[in-house]
């Protein structure tokens, strides 16, 4: 796809100032600050996830350059097959999960962890807390399913 590049390196790009600026916010909040609602069901909170989703491997048994080298991996697979992508939706999906895996993995290189502050939840139930570039992970996967199922195949040629 001519501009697969162009267009996902901007994707990229603003997922990681998006992700990284709000998390600058956050951080500089709750140094004077408590947890705040937002919503009924929506707080903003800090919380420092030394694991990976859902604070999974946060036992410190895996250590953060173990799960950033890892993340950098995926991200260096998830770019070959942005530029194979056939459509501005799949492009567009593969940008967001790795604009969102590179702006955890800043996290992971400047703190040890990662930052997250958005809390949601509903009477009893909550979500784990979680961030934007969580968010742009979701949503590229998202796009990426969307894709794979509405896309029509290619055409072969006997």
């Amino acid at each position: 796809m001519p501009g697969a590049l162009r267009l996902g390196l901007i994707v990229i790009a603003i997922s990681i100032i998006a992700d990284q600026t709000t998390k600058q916010v956050a951080l500089a909040y709750f140094k004077t600050h408590d947890a705040v609602t937002v919503l009924p069901f929506l707080d903003f909170t800090l919380a420092w996830n030394r694991g990976v989703s859902f604070g999974m491997f946060g036992d410190g048994g895996v250590p953060a350059w173990v799960l950033a080298l890892v993340s950098l991996a995926i991200a260096g697979f998830l770019t070959w097959q942005m530029l194979r992508s056939t459509s501005r939706t799949g492009v567009i999906g593969f940008a967001l999960i790795i604009g969102g895996a590179l702006g955890n993995v800043i996290d992971r290189g400047v703190y040890g962890a990662v930052v997250d502050f958005i809390l949601l939840h509903y009477e009893r139930y909550s979500w784990p807390v979680f961030n934007i570039a969580d968010t742009a992970i979701t949503i590229g996967v998202v796009l990426i399913l969307i894709d794979s199922l509405w896309s029509k195949p290619a055409s072969t040629t006997s």
